[in-house]
């Protein structure tokens, strides 16, 4: 039996994402550690929300993750002068040392899989990926509205 090109990209993100789930079994770390982790060494300082919004995960599965990471003083909460309500995650130094030490091996996976498909083939899955997301949510927002 033939697969049609939706199928066939539909199994390509599901074989993906159990990659993932994989690299977080053998860390023996939950998908949303790796998350919280991930995003904090890219971007040095998140809010809760902001991690939401980047993970897609649940409040509580990222909150669950803070608190973790705030037991073992690897990440500190700022509070913004501005509004109170507004609290900033950053990984302290031992966190940082943490956060390298788990996600390097993850991140020089992905460099290979960058280097070997070549500059101009990951724009390209880049820019097809976003595409492809941000229509399809389109799509299942409108089907929602009905």
């Amino acid at each position: 039996m033939e697969l049609s090109e939706t199928e066939k990209l539909n199994f390509a993100i599901i074989r993906g994402s159990k990659a993932y789930e994989e690299w977080d079994r053998q860390q023996g770390m939950p998908a949303y550690l790796t998350i919280i982790l991930y995003e904090l060494l890219l971007r040095k300082r998140l809010t809760q929300k902001d991690l939401v919004y980047l993970s897609d995960l649940p409040k509580q599965s990222i909150n669950k993750g803070i608190h973790r990471l705030l037991e073992k003083d690897y990440l500190k909460l700022t509070i913004d002068p501005d509004d109170n309500r507004v609290k900033y995650c950053q990984l302290t130094e031992s966190g940082k040392k943490y956060a390298k030490e788990k996600m390097t091996p993850l991140f020089e996976i992905e460099n290979k899989v960058a280097q070997k498909m070549g500059a101009q083939k990951m724009k390209q899955l880049v820019a097809l990926n976003e595409e492809w997301s941000e229509t399809f949510w389109r799509f299942l927002r409108k089907k929602g509205e009905k």
